[in-house]
């Protein structure tokens, strides 16, 4: 996928339309899993001496918890953009049919053998409300997010296909209020490798596991179409992109995802993704 554009088969956005998630084997290559994996070492690196503040699981061990805002000043590491413009931008933009922006770019982490797990949701929807399926319909192909793997044996992503574009049944209601950590109707594993990455609706039933606290880095990172306003939940990072000459140094692509986040940045207070 390093060509300048992607072409979709029928196949593929009619499963996307329909499934809510696409999954690309050996997406890119093992040079490019590296170079992310050095960058991301080299924020560690960053974050041990004082440059930049993370959350860890285990300073000593090196190990990192969740990141967020890897794309601002601090965190930057030119080997994010590169991959952006490369393999995802031109891929999300197939997939969405439309110009995009950035919304959101950060690793999920775990590890230490300390148990991960996160309940059951929606992220851009209440389940059960009375606009659950109005907003489900609005959001079918506004967005995507994806998670690509950094580390071998990514088996931590439960998703139930189809979720996305109808109202949650009662059954999945049943585990959403009584047992969010439990087993969902219909569930399956997203299983992934370094260079695999699954690219997801948001509105997805969907859940992270890792009981075993097994070693995870995966790049997750949101995007919307290009007209869409800048949600409450993706808002507060133009000040830290508008750091003189921070977007300077970008490639075209990303940079001009990111301008495109801070020409729509609401002057008031920005909508809830939700309502």
């Amino acid at each position: 996928m390093n060509q300048a554009t992607v072409q979709l088969s029928q196949a593929q956005r009619k499963a996307y339309r329909e499934q809510g998630y696409l999954i690309f084997r050996a997406a890119y290559g093992t040079d490019r899993v590296q170079s992310l994996i050095d960058a991301v070492e080299r924020l560690i690196d960053r974050a041990l001496a004082g440059e930049c503040e993370i959350r860890w699981i285990d300073r000593e061990r090196r190990l990192p918890n969740r990141i967020g805002h890897m794309l601002h000043p601090d965190k930057y590491d030119a080997a994010f953009a590169e991959w952006l413009d490369a393999d995802i931008i031109p891929t999300i933009e197939a997939i969405l049919e439309a110009p995009i922006r950035h919304s959101l770019f950060g690793m999920l982490a775990s590890g230490g053998g300390q148990h991960y797990s996160t309940p059951w949701h929606r992220d851009l929807c209440r389940p059960g409300d009375t606009n659950e399926e109005a907003v489900l319909h609005r959001e079918l192909v506004r967005h995507t997010q994806f998670n690509a793997p950094l580390k071998p044996g990514d088996r931590f992503l439960q998703i139930v296909p189809g979720s996305h574009a109808r109202p949650s049944t009662q059954a999945e209601m049943a585990v959403y209020t009584d047992n969010p950590n439990g087993n969902m109707p219909g569930k399956i594993t997203v299983e992934l490798e370094p260079g695999d990455i699954v690219y997801y609706n948001a509105n997805l039933w969907h859940r992270g596991l890792n009981p075993e606290g097994v070693l995870r880095w995966s790049v997750h990172t949101a995007f919307w179409r290009a007209d869409i306003p800048v949600w409450q939940h993706e808002s507060g990072q133009h000040e830290a992109m508008l750091t003189p000459g921070h977007l300077d140094d970008m490639p075209s692509r990303t940079r001009t995802c990111i301008q495109r986040y801070l020409d729509i940045y609401p002057e008031d207070t920005p909508l809830n993704a939700r309502d």
